[in-house]
């Protein structure tokens, strides 16, 4: 195992927070019955992507001379910068899922009793909570001293994010309709609308 360093720490520290925020969440979410589910194959691979880029690729990155090849330096300003960018990411994550309630399904679902969030972080952001691992995912980037580990969730996120996300509004339009598409006018997608 190599030496690790503050920014591995924090990586880890991040990693970490963020599995404390989800995994209740997901958890007490199963137990709510499903009316829609649009999960298939492609979002279940790009979820083990997301998996593969966050924990997988890092973890052999810090046990193993696997990809040692790829190894650099982290820059003590790029350090800090994706430090702070961890805290920010993190708690638009837990804001997010902490304001999303009962509704909140790691998949492409509609719940029993499903209503529209549009209150907290949603009220001008329609996923704050991708915002959120957008943010962690560059955290990564910046944290972890090596070329295949640090941008491989940014990129899987990436990935799953273009696949999902006219997916994921198309079924909010179609189970919430015209309530859906006047949020969408008046919110941004991953950042506040300027209208």
């Amino acid at each position: 195992m190599r030496h690790l360093t503050v920014f591995d720490y924090v990586f880890i520290a991040m990693v970490f927070v963020s599995f404390l925020i989800r995994f209740p969440r997901e958890y007490h979410g199963k137990k709510i019955k499903a009316v829609e589910s649009r999960t298939n194959a492609k979002e279940k691979f790009c979820l083990t992507l997301v998996f593969t880029g966050s924990v997988t690729l890092p973890l052999i990155y810090f046990v193993s001379p696997w990809l040692d090849v790829a190894n650099h330096t982290v820059a003590p300003v790029a350090g800090w910068i994706g430090s702070a960018i961890a805290v920010a990411g993190l708690w638009l994550f837990w804001r997010s899922h902490a304001d999303l309630g009962r509704q909140f399904s790691p998949t492409l679902e509609v719940k029993d009793a499903h209503v529209l969030v549009s209150e907290g972080v949603y009220k001008n952001i329609r996923h704050p909570m991708y915002t959120g691992v957008f943010l962690m995912g560059l955290a990564q980037l910046l944290l972890l001293g090596n070329w295949i580990a640090g941008p491989a969730f940014l990129l899987a996120f990436l990935v799953l994010y273009n696949l999902r996300i006219d997916y994921e509004e198309k079924m909010m339009l179609d189970h919430f309709g015209h309530q859906y598409a006047d949020y969408q006018k008046r919110t941004g997608r991953l950042l506040p609308s300027r209208g």
